[in-house]
Parts: C-alpha cells; sequence; structure tokens
C-alpha cells in the first residue's frame, strides 16, 4: 500500500429514501475499499448516517486533532441540492452555511467532497465563503444530478487524484483535459477560498491560470 497518500473519512447517507428499499445493497464503500486495497488512497473509515444527530457526531470525530493528518479527505456521499445536502429521509437539507457553522474554522488544509447531486451549484460567493470559515483547503462536488454508475466510476479516477496533488488548479485541470466526458456529464466543480472553477469545468480548465 502506498502509505504516503491521505486517509478518506466518509459519511455516507441512505439510499433508501429515493425510491429504493432497505435491501439494495448500493454504498460508496465498495469502490473506497477497492482503492484501499489496491493503495491508491490510505486507510478508509466508513460510517452510515441516518439522522443529523449521526451527522453532527461523526463530522464532529473527523474534525478533531488525532484524523487531521492521517484522513484528509471528508467524502460525505448523501442526497444533495443546490448548496446543500440530505442527511436523512424529511430532512429540509443542510446548507452549506450551516455545514460551515458546524465545522467552525477546524478544517485547515482539509479537503471535503460532496459526492451528491447538484451541491456544488451554489454562488461562487458562497463557495468561496464556505472555504474561507472553515479553513478549507478546498471543496469538490458535482453541480448536475449524477447517476450512479458515472459518479463511482469517477469516485476511483477523483479521489486518488485529489489527494496526491498538492495544487487543486492543477489537479482540475488535469482532470478535465484526461476525463473531459466524464467531468462535463457531471458537473465536477472545485473550490477554494481565493477561486471557484465555474459551471463549465471542462471548458474553463484550459483558461485556470496556475
Amino acid at each position: 500500500m502506498n502509505t504516503a497518500r491521505g486517509g478518506v473519512f466518509c459519511l455516507e447517507g441512505s439510499w433508501a429514501f429515493d425510491g429504493r428499499d432497505l435491501t439494495d445493497k448500493a454504498s460508496v464503500e465498495q469502490q473506497l475499499r477497492m482503492l484501499e486495497g489496491a493503495g491508491e488512497c490510505g486507510p478508509v473509515i466508513h460510517r452510515d448516517v441516518a439522522t443529523r444527530e449521526e451527522f453532527e457526531y461523526y463530522l464532529r470525530e473527523w474534525l478533531k486533532a488525532k484524523y487531521r493528518v492521517k484522513y484528509p479527505l471528508a467524502y460525505l456521499a448523501f442526497h444533495g441540492s443546490e448548496g446543500t445536502i440530505s442527511v436523512g429521509d424529511g430532512d429540509a437539507g443542510l446548507r452549506l452555511d450551516e455545514l460551515a457553522g458546524l465545522m467552525g474554522a477546524r478544517a485547515t488544509q482539509r479537503i471535503i467532497y460532496f459526492g451528491s447531486c447538484s451541491t456544488m451549484a451554489a454562488p461562487e460567493a458562497e463557495l468561496r465563503g464556505f472555504c474561507k470559515s472553515t479553513g478549507a483547503k478546498a471543496i469538490v462536488g458535482f453541480t448536475k444530478t449524477v447517476q450512479w454508475r458515472e459518479s463511482a466510476a469517477f469516485d476511483v479516477l477523483l479521489i486518488p487524484r485529489l489527494l496526491e496533488m498538492t495544487n487543486m488548479k492543477s489537479a482540475f485541470k488535469a482532470l478535465a483535459r484526461e476525463y473531459p466526458d466524464l467531468v462535463a456529464m457531471l458537473g465536477l466543480r472545485m473550490a477554494t477560498k481565493a477561486w471557484a472553477t465555474d459551471q463549465q469545468p471542462a471548458v474553463q480548465a484550459m483558461e485556470l491560470p496556475e
């Protein structure tokens, strides 16, 4: 295993309330374990989350100092909409500013990956403000409604790149150059406190200064 790469701390919501039932085995944990076993990421912590209370508990755990170096990437796998993630059935949606309030300034040099539909379709100021208030190195996710098969395939390509590259603009440009169809289909978007890509990622990637 490549121990130089950091690990992934994943919180995953139930997919049952989008029409699936509880016998459905769909989970992002499968691709994460594959990456872990292949040495494409460090150790993986995966927790299923069904309520807001569970989500807040595990988020506080990830933010503790003991996880800072070993688990630099949080993967939040939930249903979503513009600027929100939905933690449980009937949840009104946790807005980015609410999430930032829960995190405080404790995400310094960490990356948050929203594995959810449309969360990153929020205005640029909101995305950059999230990074500024939390100290996050970057936030990553999608501006469009994503399908399970395509997003699962892209996880295998995206997560190692996020963990191995220190320059997020370079990471974004490389992904858009190497996988333009997936990047465009999913609406990949990144943001830091200083910049955010727009909602035409494959086009803008070639225009980003280093």
